[in-house]
């Protein structure tokens, strides 16, 4: 992944938190070489979502009770809307042994400004675009509970 030290497009940065610029992530996510967690709230991501294979959805509200779900080994991309809470989140995967983790700088604003690819509407965990309920979610959004 091609990181640096500091965001271009946000100001809020962290020590010791790399970067990634958003068509560089969307190359690598494209290709499916890195996985996306997305740390928005479920009300958000009810809104609007990547539609790609390798995305998981951890609010940060509760992404603590399930870090242990993500993957150690590979490369990951952590968003949100701005890279405020994907960068504090990224911090807390750094101080977790977490080696290869990067903050989406400017979140999916910066996404969203460079034209790239975003679904509107609630997915369920298998990727269906369908109204997200109990009986279709697989809980992989943590919205239907």
């Amino acid at each position: 992944m091609k990181l640096s030290e500091k965001p271009t497009i946000q100001d809020f940065q962290l020590e010791g938190v790399k970067h990634i610029s958003v068509t560089d992530a969307y190359d690598l996510i494209s290709k499916d070489e890195v996985f996306f967690i997305d740390v928005r709230e479920p009300e958000e991501q009810a809104k609007e979502f990547f539609n790609f294979q390798n995305v998981f959805f951890y609010p940060m509200s509760s992404i603590m009770d399930n870090i242990h779900l993500i993957p150690k080994e590979i490369p990951l991309i952590v968003v949100c809307d701005e890279g405020i809470r994907s960068t504090k989140i990224v911090n807390v995967l750094n101080r977790q042994d977490y080696k290869s983790v990067a903050n989406l700088d400017g979140g999916i604003y910066a996404w969203k400004a460079k034209g790239l690819p975003i679904a509107e509407g609630m997915v369920s965990k298998s990727g269906s675009s369908d109204e997200c309920a109990p009986d279709n979610c697989e809980g992989g959004c943590s919205g239907c509970g």
